[in-house]
């Protein structure tokens, strides 16, 4: 296991959100090393030419999180939010077609609010980010436990 401090993690949070079109891009976390890498055809062929991949150094693919994790995101944070205005057009928001750029464009409108998503937004990928770090076995769920807590307090 690794102390969770070696591990960057705004780049596992980039990881845990990207969405890549083809199934064979992917990150993955070099449990060795804590070191989070993309793997795409490129590195695939340096990997291949240099007689090595993934899982000879027993990495851990970085499966993006669930859309309907995103979503319940946002309704937790609407229903953070006070302003009754901006509550009522964020709510409306996600319950059109393409709830997460509705989202985002309803935002707009409000700045204050924004900041405030964008915060509680990376407050909740970075928790998750961590369970994800203990689930996977990388750092110990102590650990990631008391980590947890401490982001949590600061809020």
């Amino acid at each position: 296991m690794l102390p969770l401090n070696v591990i960057d993690l705004d780049t596992l949070v980039t990881a845990l959100e990207n969405q890549f079109m083809d199934y064979d891009t992917f990150f993955w976390l070099d449990p060795a090393t804590g070191r989070i890498a993309l793997w795409g055809e490129e590195t695939a062929d340096e990997a291949e030419a240099e007689g090595w991949d993934v899982d000879d150094r027993g990495g851990i693919r970085i499966d993006t999180v669930d859309s309907s994790e995103g979503f319940r995101d946002m309704e937790d944070f609407i229903a953070r939010v006070k302003e009754p205005q901006c509550r009522a057009r964020l709510q409306r928001a996600i319950a059109h077609s393409s709830p997460f750029r509705h989202f985002k464009d309803a935002l707009y409108s409000f700045p204050k609010q924004q900041t405030a998503w964008y915060e509680f937004h990376d407050w909740i990928m970075k928790q998750r980010a961590i369970r994800w770090l203990a689930s996977v076995g990388v750092v110990d769920t102590g650990e990631a436990d008391a980590a947890i807590a401490r982001l949590r307090e600061a809020t």
